[in-house]
């Protein structure tokens, strides 16, 4: 979404002044909005594009959009307090949109196709929330949208709407039941697919828009060049407090234009080379032909898989040029291709992703029923293409709010959890913040009814837990609820985030107690900078846990050194086997980080290898404090807690 909302913020500063305050800046965007800018104004205009400019090379954009935080949020809250002057002052979507995309044209920040794209979805779902919601502040847009992993008060906001709580049952003791399952449960393992339709083998991989490797693109034209070492300095002290308030200097956008000038455009070769014929490390999504291959691979590897999870996110990244057409097509090949392959025996459940709606991470409350504003049509949707593997139950939940639960085998049932609608992209967060709870409550029955039953549960959930990208609310509550039910739920699986990697939740009660573990699958597609995979997890038939998990994945490097043949794959770890612990369990995966920060270091720098799946572009860039982020996302369930991360950095570097 950060397209979007560069798109708006450029067009916040108007007037012919060195500092301008957020109340100017509000005025000013007001006047844009209403197409009222004269020549004085595109100049002050250009100035702030320079210092908002995000780099598109060998950037940690993690790091840079947190040292950025202030100045992005002091900008966002001036834009959304503009748009809302504008819509309650009768503006309509035709209007917002044909002037935010006019400004953003004449800058040529990316293309007009971006431009129009961007602002077109995305502006009607804002001026409706505006509309229908008083409490939905500026302040909460840009708090959410800018939350990070640390509790900051750069972009805090103050919304009671969000301060809600789950009710949890008492425990009660159950008898445990036995399962007289012959074998264990072969489950096969992928996520993250994003089918690209339009992908062009051999085409542009360095172009003009920000994912590439599409039918029609061109090569980037480097309007500008980015120099760290110059630019963040200038970036960071535009931003300035004058009697309390905050200030935007606009004259270092003259500076940075100048320094840019003078900076000698050395792009690596690298950037030429064409699109690969398997998948491009670049921000490019998958090939057709690269999905058939996991498929195909996974099929013929493992003959006796039983069960296959998919985690979501089918959808490429070209976000600004989403359809309900492609999304259908695509939606629809994937679980196609997954059904001829393995035929009907082999059950395919799935969970949704973040990028399965339109647009892209728009995921509506139930009673929104408008037309092109709902995500009823994409819960329709799959709940007739996912139908031949889903019970009625389980299709009529999925139809109303995009989560089911279903029983899979004797003793376990698979509840599927849609988290989309707690990530902070949806700006339909702003309209209900409730919306999130009534998941969750849903979640807590299904886990109840499970128990009194005595059956385990697997949860599939395409957004993993703790990460930033979910409300602090929704993983507070959402551990209370792990917390509560560590004795029904048997493993967890997630997608989202690209990376290999696995969580570990704690006691409430005690934290240097684990009591269960998430695992990240990876994903089906490189970008960026990723080796394609899958997972085999052996699931035990007596409690349903994972005996273990082995990761499969290919060299993108090699394989497009030959697009004439397919990919090699071959075993990159099994789980106990790589790391030299006994088994899966929450104790056994707890000490296993600990020997990572103490006497078994090495055992850090081959997690971190492997979260890229050993990628040629990344992971040998992996430095300390990078390898301590990825042991940090391990033991984070909470946004904000950041406790046991504390602990694990202080060990690490206390023994060095």
């Amino acid at each position: 979404m950060k397209e979007f909302f560069i798109v708006l913020i450029v067009t916040s500063a108007c007037v012919a002044t060195k500092y301008l305050s957020t109340d100017e800046l509000t005025s000013v965007f007001t006047r844009a909005g209403k197409n009222e800018l004269n020549e004085n104004d595109w100049g002050v205009i250009e100035d702030l594009t320079e210092i908002l400019y995000l780099p598109k090379d060998n950037v940690n954009y993690d790091k840079l959009f947190a040292s950025r935080s202030n100045l992005f949020c002091v900008l966002c809250r001036t834009v959304f307090a503009a748009l809302t002057d504008l819509v309650r002052n009768g503006a309509n979507d035709k209007s917002l949109v044909d002037s935010i995309t006019l400004i953003c044209n004449r800058l040529s920040i990316v293309t007009p196709k971006v431009c129009h794209g961007a602002v077109f979805l995305n502006v009607p779902i804002i001026n409706y929330i505006i509309r229908t919601t008083p409490a939905a502040e500026p302040g909460t847009f840009c708090g959410i949208f800018f939350q990070s992993i640390h509790d900051s008060d750069n972009c805090r906001f103050n919304d009671d709407r969000f301060n809600w709580r789950v009710e949890l049952p008492p425990i009660v003791e159950i008898p445990p039941v036995k399962y007289n399952n012959a074998k264990p449960l072969t489950v096969a393992v992928i996520t993250d697919a994003h089918i690209d339709p339009l992908y062009e083998p051999f085409g542009v991989a360095d172009c003009s828009e920000p994912v590439c490797c599409r039918k029609g693109q061109t090569t980037r034209n480097f309007k500008y060049t980015y120099n760290q070492d110059t630019d963040e300095e200038v970036v960071l002290k535009s931003l300035s407090e004058v009697n309390g308030q905050p200030v935007i200097d606009i004259d270092a956008g003259k500076t940075l234009r100048h320094n840019r000038k003078l900076t000698k455009n050395n792009k690596n070769n690298e950037n030429h080379i064409p699109a690969g014929y398997w998948g491009d490390y670049r921000d490019c999504d998958s090939p057709v032909w690269a999905y058939d291959d996991v498929i195909d691979r996974m099929h013929a590897t493992h003959q006796d898989i039983d069960i296959i999870y998919y985690m979501g996110d089918t959808i490429d990244h070209h976000v600004w040029e989403t359809t309900y057409e492609l999304i259908d097509e695509v939606n629809l090949y994937l679980v196609d291709k997954l059904r001829k392959t393995f035929g009907d025996n082999v059950p395919v459940i799935a969970a949704i992703g973040n990028h399965e709606s339109q647009p892209t991470n728009q995921f509506a409350p139930q009673r929104i029923t408008q037309a092109y504003l709902n995500t009823t049509w994409l819960y329709e949707s799959l709940a007739r293409k996912w139908g031949s593997y889903l019970t009625e139950e389980a299709k009529n939940t999925l139809r109303k709010h995009g989560d089911f639960s279903m029983a899979v085998r004797p003793g376990l049932r698979v509840i599927s959890l849609n988290t989309n609608i707690a990530y902070k992209n949806n700006w339909w967060l702003v309209f209900d913040p409730t919306d999130a709870k009534n998941h969750l409550d849903w979640l807590i029955r299904e886990l109840y009814k499970a128990e009194q039953a005595g059956e385990k549960v697997h949860i599939l959930s395409h957004i993993p837990p703790g990460v930033h990208d979910l409300t602090y609310t929704w993983t507070r509550e959402y551990n209370r609820i792990v917390n509560r039910f560590q004795k029904t739920i048997a493993a967890e699986f997630n997608g989202h985030t690209h990376s290999d990697e696995f969580k570990i939740f704690y006691s409430n009660e005690n934290k240097s107690v684990p009591i269960a573990v998430s695992w990240g699958a990876g994903s089906a597609s490189a970008y960026s900078n990723n080796n394609v995979n899958y997972k085999i997890a052996i699931i035990s038939p007596t409690n349903y846990a994972p005996l273990s998990i082995t990761n499969y994945v290919y060299n993108l490097t090699e394989a497009n050194l030959t697009p004439n043949r397919r990919p090699h794959w071959f075993k990159l770890y099994d789980i106990k086997n790589t790391y030299g612990i006994s088994d899966l369990s929450p104790a056994a995966m707890n000490d296993l980080v600990y020997s990572m920060v103490t006497d078994k270091k090495y055992l850090l720098d081959i997690y971190s290898a492997f979260q890229t799946r050993l990628s040629d572009t990344r992971w040998q860039n992996c430095d300390e404090i990078c390898k301590i982020n990825n042991l940090c996302r391990i033991v984070v369930t909470v946004l904000f807690d950041r406790e046991l991360c504390n602990k694990l950095t202080d060990l690490y570097f206390s023994l060095k």
